[in-house]
């Protein structure tokens, strides 16, 4: 074979290091971030397409149901095995463990410096996990707290700050805050984000606080030592407060309306803010293009105006990729 016809040759992918996991720090772990039983877990080969490493629901192989999270999980998650993701909110009480701030622009770091700094001066500790494109920012409670109230308390302190927050004011760039909802509806799961301590499948890379030796022993001792946001605390920050209304991102032309009764279906208009109407579509930012920090023109997802039940992402996500981003994936029917 000449050489203008060879394969060219790739490396090959690097390997996780993957650690023993004494089963004693399960329970922990389980107990300080895991709000419910449903979970994801990142990919582990790219996807053919565009190489990017999704997250999905893992399902059981006969009866396609899903998979509970349990003891096994976490340890291969710890372990370096596999990666999952962890939802923010418990569906029954509407509240979490956790708060996460997650950040992969230029401006990332500094901007989770500064929230890191005045939630000091509030007295919260907020512990910084690095990540692929940029870090996380940990609060945990003492007990779960109402989602609603958490995302007002970093939603306040964001906009005090001047620190861009996604979505708002049609800002592509800025913080996301987890909890992504103030409250689920029945049969939805919210937003997922990468759980701590894990390695992330693009890259093969695990994730340390910063703030503690890279091993899980230190890890663990040092979140044992974090101090945790009260419910007296987050009542006191929050009180009088709301998410202005004027910061949520609006359509400044027409507004789609919801033709067809959504109790007996998914509508994918109560889930974005469309920016432009061309061409018989509605046309706006991507959801799952979004997660993965693409689309920033905002204009990759098309909605059909005479049937919103059908849309497309031009870059080449499907449905259940766009679903799963909405925190609203496609329910699976058993066999």
């Amino acid at each position: 074979m000449s050489a203008a016809t060879s394969t060219p040759w790739i490396p090959p992918r690097p390997t996780p290091e993957i650690l023993r996991v004494d089963p004693a720090l399960i329970p922990e772990y389980m107990a300080w971030f895991v709000n419910r039983s449903a979970y994801t877990r990142q990919s582990i080969n790219p996807n053919p397409d565009n190489g990017r490493y999704y997250y999905y629901q893992p399902m059981e192989r006969l009866t396609r149901t899903r998979l509970a999270l349990n003891d096994a999980t976490v340890r291969k998650h710890l372990s370096g095995i596999q990666t999952i993701g962890l939802y923010a909110i418990n569906p029954e009480t509407q509240r979490s463990k956790w708060v996460a701030i997650d950040a992969d622009y230029s401006r990332a770091h500094r901007d989770l410096a500064a929230l890191k700094l005045e939630l000091k001066e509030d007295g919260v500790t907020a512990s910084l996990e690095m990540s692929r494109r940029g870090a996380h920012l940990w609060i945990l409670c003492e007990e779960p707290l109402p989602a609603k109230d958490c995302r007002i308390y970093i939603y306040n302190l964001a906009l005090r700050l001047g620190v861009p927050i996604k979505g708002t004011l049609n800002q592509l760039d800025g913080i996301e805050i987890f909890p992504r909802q103030d409250e689920l509806r029945e049969g939805e799961f919210g937003n997922a984000i990468r759980a701590p301590l894990g390695v992330h499948r693009a890259n093969m890379h695990r994730y340390w606080f910063e703030e503690a030796a890279p091993d899980l022993v230190s890890q663990f001792a040092y979140l044992r030592s974090l101090k945790r946001l009260t419910a007296a605390e987050l009542t006191t920050f929050t009180e009088g407060l709301t998410i202005p209304e004027g910061f949520q991102s609006r359509f400044k032309g027409e507004q789609p309306t919801v033709s067809f009764d959504s109790a007996n279906g998914f509508q994918i208009l109560e889930h974005v803010q469309v920016k432009r109407k061309a061409s018989n579509n509605w046309w706006t930012r991507c959801p799952s293009c979004a997660q993965q920090g693409h689309d920033r023109s905002g204009d990759n997802l098309a909605i059909s105006v005479g049937d919103p039940r059908f849309y497309k992402c031009w870059a080449g996500c499907t449905k259940e990729m766009i679903r799963e981003a909405l925190g609203v994936p496609i329910r699976q029917r058993s066999l």
